[in-house]
């Protein structure tokens, strides 16, 4: 994976897309988050993963940029249907809190049965009117290996209405890799999706 924040992210900072609580799911190493901590003032960000060693990179880059505290840091695991089970800032006090979520490359690490229950985890924390951005590996890279690709109509059926979603945007996108795995790139695409009002 890239050691800097995901272009897409970039993209979207310049755009004013994050305010607010921003919850990244599946935050990795930090980079999109600390990125978005720093560039937007007006976003209170809180990012989690399951691994709590990637954590431990967060927490360290934060302490070398001088942003410790900016982010919450957080162990969790966004399958888990037991809310109980959550840190707090997951848990059931939390539900539609948050304004914004980033989903930089989750999605698409999930069979079907588990991104219904990812899903279900944003939907209940994720306030109505509410944004995800959601970059995930498109159909167009053809190269073997790397996660799942995601086709518009597979996302849609997923992220519909009759679900309590609407998809507001499809982009074409990259995701940045280390410059070692198929030259630091493959082919993406950006979904903006809204929590329908209930």
């Amino acid at each position: 994976m890239s050691l800097r924040p995901q272009k897409f992210v970039r993209d979207l900072v310049l755009r004013r897309c994050f305010s607010g609580r921003v919850l990244d799911a599946g935050c990795g190493i930090g980079d999109n988050a600390l990125y978005v901590a720093k560039a937007c003032p007006g976003a209170k960000v809180t990012a989690v993963d399951v691994v709590g060693r990637c954590l431990e990179f967060a927490a360290a880059k934060a302490e070398l940029r001088n942003m410790r505290g900016q982010v919450d840091l957080q162990v969790a695991d966004l399958l888990e249907t037991d809310t109980s089970q959550l840190p707090p800032v997951l848990g059931p006090t939390k539900d539609s809190s948050y304004d914004i979520i980033l989903d930089s490359l989750t999605f698409h690490c999930f069979s079907d049965a588990d991104r219904d229950r990812y899903v279900s985890t944003l939907r209940r924390l994720l306030r109505p009117g509410g944004l995800i951005y959601m970059n995930c590996m498109s159909e167009e890279e053809t190269r073997p290996g790397g996660p799942r690709r995601i086709t518009v109509p597979d996302l849609l059926s997923v992220f519909c209405a009759a679900r309590d979603w609407e998809v507001l945007g499809v982009e074409d996108s990259m995701i940045d890799f280390h410059p070692t795995f198929w030259g630091g790139k493959a082919k993406a695409r950006l979904y903006t999706i809204r929590k329908l009002p209930q």
